[in-house]
């Protein structure tokens, strides 16, 4: 999880850099008291602070208040990630989800990056909020036929003490012939809510299982390091670097 969310502060941290330097004159930077050093290497944190600090002289007339509820917000989650706090999936759904929205406020070109994230990050959300159904083994999945064995064997019982011989027997097979085509059908629509090979949308695998084998051994060291695996292309406030990481976590 602590790699998802590392992945998505420095997608974070592409996105805020291009937007700083081309809004922020490079006077202001290079006299800035708070954070001090080459924009480039700013991260994720660094880049939120500053544009905390300067709201009301540099961003209040661009961005909205609701980006800057989200500064805030994600300053705190980005807090708790360099102590090492474990997340739920649904905080780490949030924590994608506010990146989203905060640079797409500012048309930043890491959008369709942080959206692969998110979408990663709902599937694993969905799959563990419905991951019970599958809990029953053999018996939930044999319970359509069970049922509707049961619903033809009664049907077929009655059909075949007050009808008439032969058409008793035809009616009773056809009976017993379209339960199971409910019971069968029942089954494969049940089997639609589960995912077959797909991309993960993270590391851009294809894999076969709901979690990514590639993706899970990645250790705590590795996501200090993280890079996300594709970039999106242009930006209308300049070019990304070739390489972006997380520095130490305070």
């Amino acid at each position: 999880m602590a790699d998802r969310v590392a992945k998505g502060l420095n997608v974070l941290a592409d996105g805020l850099r291009h937007y700083v330097v081309a809004r922020v004159p490079a006077q202001v930077l290079s006299n800035s008291a708070a954070i001090q050093g080459n924009v480039q290497d700013w991260d994720a944190l660094a880049l939120l602070v500053f544009m905390w600090d300067h709201w009301n002289d540099l961003f209040r007339h661009d961005l909205s208040f609701v980006e800057r509820s989200l500064i805030s917000e994600l300053r705190e989650y980005r807090n708790r990630w360099a102590h090492q706090q474990k997340f739920s999936e649904g905080e780490i759904y949030r924590i994608m989800d506010n990146i989203e929205r905060l640079l797409t406020a500012l048309e930043s070109g890491q959008v369709a990056a942080i959206r692969r994230l998110r979408l990663e990050s709902l599937r694993l959300l969905f799959n563990q909020e419905i991951g019970g159904r599958d809990s029953g083994g053999f018996l939930y999945k044999a319970w359509p036929w069970v049922m509707c064995g049961a619903s033809a064997l009664a049907m077929d019982s009655a059909i075949l003490a007050f009808g008439r011989f032969p058409w008793s027997w035809i009616m009773a097979f056809l009976v017993f012939i379209a339960m199971m085509r409910v019971a069968w059908w029942q089954t494969i629509r049940e089997t639609l809510h589960r995912r077959g090979p797909h991309e993960c949308g993270i590391c851009g695998c294809i894999i076969y299982t709901e979690r990514c084998p590639y993706c899970q051994p990645a250790t705590a060291e590795s996501a200090a390091g993280a890079v996300p695996p594709r970039r999106a292309g242009g930006s209308r406030w300049g070019t990304a670097p070739e390489k972006t990481t997380v520095p130490g976590r305070s």
